[in-house]
């Protein structure tokens, strides 16, 4: 059966009501429950996406980050086409991330 089609059935189903009633304040109630969710949930989350690529386009050598594991570190070099990024953790330590890892620059 059909996920979407079985409120529907609920709905025709029921006795002693006006089914027609029901059925168009059903029909009312989705489009406006799909566009809460799309301004509360995926609009937001596509800014926060677009933001963070900025921000990782915009990283260079020598810039001080923070990573998604809450590891800090300096960038050292880009590889593979700025998809991977050495760090310097520490002294003669050097770490490879994916540069997606990456949650944010911090300001010196």
């Amino acid at each position: 059966m059909n996920f979407y089609a079985y409120p529907f059935l609920l709905i025709l189903a029921q006795e002693g009501q006006d089914t027609t009633k029901s059925l168009v304040s059903t029909l009312i109630l989705l489009p406006i429950m799909f566009l809460m969710m799309y301004f509360l949930v995926i609009r937001p989350q596509r800014k926060e996406e677009e933001e963070k690529k900025k921000m990782i386009d915009s990283l260079q050598k020598g810039d001080s980050i923070v990573t998604s594991g809450g590891i800090h570190g300096k960038i050292i070099e880009f590889r593979d086409n700025n998809e991977t990024v050495v760090i310097n953790i520490a002294k003669d330590t050097n770490v490879t991330f994916n540069s997606n890892v990456i949650t944010k620059k911090k300001v010196s």
